[in-house]
């Protein structure tokens, strides 16, 4: 059985430690005048219009049940001793606080109240004593999240608290609860000059005018966490980035304090040195995807994550002075890269996060041999300039190449990149980058072993052995298994196939029966990261698969 002692150890460990607590008006806005309870500073914006303040008060003037207002326990370290000052900070309920605060205060003044009448126009120090009084001492219910819950979990009480209009983002969260020393500096990273340069072309980076939202919602500080956390949790052993996950950051964050990691010093060296890099390769399409669109290909004009992480990963290695006479080649080789590489262009335009180690192994590569073999690249686009300026007409189709990135050369002629699908150097070279295929060896680990496949296929049974022996007559376990789309009968998975003469071949037997259906498939008839992907949805499922990790 997959749920038992382990399940149970698990829920006692991952449940919040809380305790609720009426206080009185008074007692809150005591709390809060002193800063024992405080206001996260990234919420301060979130505030409510004056009528919604004013029908709040006069609901605690008429006992009306409101929502608990959630408070996180923070303990702060003391230098003298043990015993750090406790704060605690307002993860739910901001608007309610701030609109008490803001009447006890005389900054509200009520107004279009609709049953307490004789309230309106009425400050908070206007009121009779005896009214005043009563108000603050009608109650209100507190839930305080205890510090010692996991800070996992503190993250998850955030989110799911948090679902309002105005809900927090993963960052937004962050910087609540990891704040600090090396949040502070993440802050610090994204206001760099060049950094705010590159970040300069993409809309939602822009400062927003007054009253607006602000589109960028911490995106900015987020690249560079990514950016910090791929480039520190890099296994140089097995050449693998690790996927990075919200939990991933947190974990990173939480954990930057450690001797493990590289000081703020360098890594603000490292940042400073990569931005400048690309800067002077890429500048004015830095971060974009250059993509291919029916018969035409261009720069996209969005950001992209994807090549975000290739683009500052690719530069880490290097020092500037290694780049300064090969920047052409450098931008020319990513247009190659981006427009004959199926596997690098996937990698980056799907399942973009799970194919992170895919896509920056292979720029890498092949970055490496621009810089060891640049002869090359510079004959192939000294010879693409001059046959641009001298006729700028696809030797295939005829028509007019409108710019130098859009064409490109093959056996010494001129042509549009879309009617192309290899040039020059790709073509006198393909093994740089190594496309990993679907009969590609591979290495995989599950449940404190690894493995050895000759292929994906080789994977899917391996797993479905071992998810066999592990939850064979547990009910409950195979329908979960079942609820996944990719797993039913061979009846069923029959009826969703648009190539049945292909498909059906790729369905692996699970050996296990869903009651009153029949046996399970595993349809593994997609691509070697859809059949991947699909293997590690099953081990979300399990804690036994908690460990499952494909080397790619």
């Amino acid at each position: 059985m997959a749920i038992g002692n382990d399940f149970l150890a698990n829920l006692r460990k991952a449940q919040v430690v809380k305790k609720t607590i009426t206080r009185s008006v008074r007692d809150l806005i005591t709390d809060f005048q002193t800063t024992k309870i405080v206001i996260p500073s990234y919420q301060r914006t979130f505030v409510w219009s004056n009528d919604k303040q004013c029908r709040f008060i006069e609901s605690i003037f008429l006992q009306i049940p409101i929502p608990a207002i959630f408070l996180l326990e923070k303990i702060e370290d003391s230098e003298n001793d043990n015993t750090g000052r406790v704060t605690f900070e307002v993860i739910d309920g901001v608007q309610r606080i701030t609109t008490i605060a803001n009447f006890v205060s005389g900054l509200l003044k009520l107004a279009n109240l609709e049953t307490l009448t004789d309230l309106n126009q009425a400050k908070f120090s206007q009121l009779p004593s005896s009214i005043s009084s009563l108000f603050m001492e009608r109650e209100i219910d507190t839930i305080i999240i205890q510090s010692g819950t996991d800070p996992e979990i503190q993250f998850e009480v955030f989110g799911r608290l948090n679902q309002g209009s105005v809900s927090l983002n993963a960052q937004e969260l962050r910087n609540c609860m990891f704040h600090g020393i090396f949040n502070d500096f993440l802050i610090d990273c994204s206001r760099n000059n060049t950094y705010k340069e590159l970040l300069e072309p993409f809309p939602k980076f822009n400062t927003p005018k007054e009253g607006k939202p602000d589109k960028n919602r911490m995106l900015d500080v987020e690249l560079v966490l990514r950016f910090f956390c791929l480039y520190e949790l890099f296994d140089s052993e097995a050449n693998k980035y690790p996927e990075v996950r919200v939990e991933t950051l947190n974990g990173y964050m939480r954990d930057k304090k450690s001797d493990r990691f590289r000081s703020l010093e360098d890594l603000e060296e490292i940042f400073k040195k990569v931005i400048e890099m690309i800067k002077s390769v890429y500048f004015g399409n830095q971060f974009r995807n250059f993509l291919r669109k029916k018969d035409q290909i261009s720069f996209v004009s969005t950001l992209s994550q994807s090549v975000f992480e290739v683009q500052m990963l690719g530069f880490v290695d290097y020092d500037i002075s290694q780049l300064r006479d090969k920047t052409e080649i450098i931008y020319e080789t990513f247009l190659d890269m981006s427009s004959y590489d199926d596997s690098f262009s996937d990698a980056i335009s799907k399942a973009t996060g799970s194919r992170i180690n895919e896509r920056v192994i292979i720029w890498k590569n092949r970055l490496k041999d621009v810089l060891e073999n640049s002869e090359k690249y510079y004959e192939k686009l000294d010879l693409k300039k001059r046959l641009f300026q001298s006729n700028p007409t696809c030797q295939g189709t005829g028509s007019i190449i409108e710019s130098l990135e859009q064409a490109d050369v093959l056996d010494g002629k001129l042509y549009h990149r879309c009617s192309l699908s290899e040039n020059d150097v790709i073509k006198s070279d393909k093994k740089i980058g190594s496309r990993v295929t679907i009969k590609t060896r591979t290495r995989f680990y599950l449940d404190g072993s690894a493995y050895e496949a000759n292929d994906v296929y080789e994977v899917v049974d391996q797993v479905l052995d071992i998810v066999r022996e592990r939850i064979e007559g547990s009910s409950f376990d195979i329908e979960r298994l079942s609820s996944l789309v990719f797993i039913d009968t061979h009846q069923e998975l029959s009826k969703k196939c648009t190539k049945p003469e292909k498909t059906l071949k790729r369905f692996k037997p699970i050996k296990l029966e869903k009651q009153g259906s029949g046996v399970l498939y595993f349809d593994a008839s997609g691509g070697r990261n859809e059949v991947l992907s699909q293997l590690r949805e099953i081990a979300k499922l399990f804690e036994f698969m908690k460990d499952f990790r494909i080397e790619d």
